[in-house]
């Protein structure tokens, strides 16, 4: 038997090394993607947990929007409820669809001076009224600033003007114009359920009362407050803005629901009053989940 010499030996105890390491290696990693897999399925598990509490209290909410007593009844002006059941708890808030433009319905100086309050940029607001007016206007004639389906084309996008009434709000994404970033905004400002040309103040949410008060938080805060209480005197008139008393026939409902590790999860639902599935007063319009932002405001209970 042939002994090796002292630079095999070395390089045999290299290999040695070299692939003990790599066992290691290996070794580790599957310890690290079983524990990745068993975060996963622990993330998802509360995850759906968290959902289904969500969805479980804006069940509740419909029930509270149904009380007779208006005393007791929940209020739709965007104070923060809080429901607990079964140890875990969800923040509500309702918030009136009357207490934003409906673009389906919204004449032009009603979108114009709306997107002006909500963008403060006029020119931005002049072209954002041209195309969500070419969007759903019947013609292919283009507005001064709009955009018709030539001109989606020519950008290379893929959604064109329907030449018809905004179906579901997600389409207001594909207008020439608005990035992700604006959408969320103008889902504050939007609608397509009051039936009305303008908004009514008195179910606003605090972003648009903060447009249409100028930036002054402190008239914001006063406002809010007199409208808890029952009633706070009429806005100053806005120039181009219709304002109305629509209301209580649409909601918007943000449920939050917060899992043991104080993740928490949103679920925003749309709902419009009439007979619904299993017999709730409710019919639901849209449901989609919710981003939280991350500093979490404080709530009260009711």
């Amino acid at each position: 038997m042939r002994h090796l010499d002292v630079r095999e030996r070395g390089m045999a105890l290299v290999m040695v090394l070299w692939v003990i390491s790599l066992m290691t290696i290996m070794a580790g990693s599957f310890a690290l993607s079983t524990q990745r897999e068993a975060g996963i399925m622990s993330h998802a598990h509360e995850r759906a947990k968290a959902l289904a509490m969500a969805d479980a209290g804006i069940n509740y909410a419909m029930l509270m929007l149904s009380i007779p007593d208006p005393k007791k009844r929940w209020q739709s002006d965007g104070r923060p409820y809080l429901w607990q059941a079964n140890d875990s708890k969800v923040r509500l808030r309702i918030i009136d669809e009357g207490g934003k433009i409906d673009v389906n319905v919204a004449q032009e100086q009603t979108l114009k001076a709306a997107l002006k309050l909500a963008l403060q940029n006029e020119d931005q607001a002049t072209q954002l009224t041209d195309a969500i007016i070419d969007w759903r206007d019947a013609d292919d004639i283009k507005r001064n600033v709009g955009a018709e389906a030539e001109d989606y084309k020519a950008k290379g996008m893929k959604a064109l003007p329907q030449n018809r009434n905004f179906m579901v709000m997600d389409e207001l994404r594909g207008v020439m114009g608005v990035s992700p970033d604006l959408y969320r905004k103008l889902e504050n400002w939007f609608t397509l359920y009051s039936g009305s040309d303008g908004l009514n103040p008195q179910k606003a949410s605090k972003e648009v009362l903060t447009a249409l008060l100028g930036g002054d938080q402190g008239a914001v805060a006063n406002f809010m407050q007199q409208r808890q209480l029952g009633g706070p005197a009429p806005l100053p008139p806005i120039p181009g803005l219709n304002t109305n008393g629509s209301s209580d026939m649409a909601y918007s409902v943000i449920a939050e629901s917060e899992i043991d590790d104080h993740k928490v999860f949103g679920v925003l639902a749309t709902i419009r009053r009439g007979p619904g599935a299993n017999g709730s007063p409710f019919t639901m319009l849209r449901w989609k989940p919710y981003h939280v932002p991350e500093k979490s405001h404080s709530q009260q209970a009711h």
